[in-house]
């Protein structure tokens, strides 16, 4: 009797907390909705929480914005659960709630003090691709066959298990400091990271696997780099560089849902997602272990037993993935309706950098200016293609047509509020400072580069004070 009436307490408990959190999340953004009225679509960067300010939004479209915001924020919970809405976490994943690393829509802290890595600072597991075949034999791990993962842990490190589930490994860094000296005599110490793990919990990866890390993006401004349209970005791409500028970026070409066609990656480091909704479906399921339209299948490799026995989240009306269409849905409405960054009006030293950024080259690659297919000009500085990199950004994983070497122009619109936030830039978060990650710049970007070390403090200064009103 007593452990029956402790149940229905746990129930209520859960239910007036999980209203009272919906509440107080419904009241705050339809405050913001109606200071927002006669708001455009971008936001000043230089406020409160850059990354949270919600577009306006008809009623209905606020009503799955509130929605997909609980289940982006309030924690999962492993099976079974009373909680049968957010019951379906891991058995595999790294964090509980989408929030972790993404703070306020931002990124999140990715080093410790002592230079380990925290939760958002992802480990990603890849085979050559001359192992395709094992597609064949364990083909769970995506639709799409973007890389070859590992067979014994998959394509991604998970650091934590639900019950029995053993964490899958701990993640850790050899970090390495470099010095640097430019021709004035500034010195600048870079740092690099090699990832490798401890306490593998079934046994040791495949040979020839490679890690790569990757830290999470920002989540502002993403409807508006989904509605570009694929003919705008196609008319930048200069695959075989045929006007001799060094700079030949290329399109990523991704297998569709129904691998009828291809489309054209826009998001992630190697625009290895295509929409919102494809981007979000797979960070549920590798982050944290939920099952979803997209990703059908919990990432319980063959040799993992205690993962593929355990207790799976409950049925409920909307079927039995734990993620369902209707939540993944709102989950991306949430994500796609905030305000994307707005540059500040520039001030005569960051005009001056304005003008250095054009003239060593950067904008070859970081395009101002973009225009959505609603002729809404916006500012993301990408063309949000594939580029050469360099050897010393190579990390061992293609991904789909991108190669070890080659990444998306990554967009530098918000650079100023990620650098007050403490948030470190790159792929792989080796780059403390926009300087040390231009500093790693090679490849199609050796050219600008070169000519950045060699302007003087002034310039460069200049230059560096431009990008933090981006």
């Amino acid at each position: 009797m007593k452990s029956s009436f402790s149940t229905v307490l746990t129930i209520l408990f859960r239910s007036v907390f999980l209203f009272l959190v919906l509440n107080n999340f419904a009241h705050s953004e339809a405050i913001n909705m109606a200071m927002d009225t006669h708001s455009n679509q971008f936001t000043n960067t230089a406020g409160k929480k850059p990354f949270s300010h919600p577009l306006k939004m008809t009623d209905e479209e606020f009503d799955q914005f509130i929605l997909g915001r609980s289940f982006f924020s309030i924690p999962w919970v492993e099976a079974p659960s009373a909680t049968t809405a957010r019951d379906g976490l891991g058995p595999h994943f790294s964090s509980n709630t989408c929030a972790s690393c993404h703070i306020n829509n931002g990124s999140a802290p990715t080093l410790s003090s002592e230079n380990q890595p925290l939760r958002a600072l992802l480990f990603k597991l890849t085979q050559p691709s001359n192992h395709s075949s094992r597609w064949l034999v364990n083909n769970i791990e995506t639709p799409f066959h973007d890389s070859v993962p590992d067979p014994v842990y998959g394509a991604q490190v998970s650091i934590r298990g639900n019950g029995k589930v053993k964490p899958e490994a701990k993640t850790k860094l050899n970090v390495e400091f470099i010095p640097f000296t430019y021709p004035d005599g500034q010195l600048i110490i870079l740092t690099k990271f090699t990832p490798y793990l401890d306490n593998l919990a079934y046994g040791s990866l495949a040979e020839e696997t490679v890690i790569s890390l990757r830290q999470p993006p920002i989540l502002a401004g993403l409807k508006l780099i989904e509605q570009v349209s694929t003919e705008d970005i196609l008319a930048w791409a200069d695959p075989s560089d045929k006007d001799a500028d060094g700079i030949s970026g290329r399109p990523n070409w991704l297998n569709s849902l129904d691998q009828d066609k291809k489309v054209l990656g826009r998001f992630n480091w190697k625009a290895n997602a295509d929409t919102i909704i494809s981007q979000t479906a797979n960070a549920a399921a590798h982050d944290l272990g939920l099952t979803n339209p997209i990703h059908p299948q919990e990432l319980c490799q063959p040799a993992q037993e205690d993962c593929l026995v355990a207790p799976r989240g409950s049925d409920s009306p909307l079927g039995n993935l734990d993620l369902p269409l209707l939540r993944l849905q709102a989950i991306a409405s949430y994500i796609g309706n905030h305000k994307a960054p707005r540059t500040v009006t520039l001030d005569v030293e960051a005009q001056k950098g304005n003008k250095i950024f054009k003239e060593v080259g950067c904008s070859s690659c970081h395009r101002s200016t973009l225009t959505t297919t609603q002729d809404v000009e916006f500012h993301p500085y990408t063309d949000l293609l594939l580029h050469d990199m360099g050897e010393a950004l190579k990390d061992g994983r293609p991904e789909f047509l991108a190669t070890e070497r080659e990444y998306r122009t990554a967009p530098l619109w918000g650079v100023g509020a990620r650098v007050r936030a403490g948030h470190r830039f790159l792929h792989d978060a080796r780059a403390l400072t926009p300087e040390e990650a231009i500093l790693w710049h090679g490849g199609e970007a050796e050219n600008a580069k070169s000519k950045f070390i060699k302007l003087d403090y002034a310039q460069r200064l200049a230059l560096l004070h431009f990008l933090e009103q981006l």
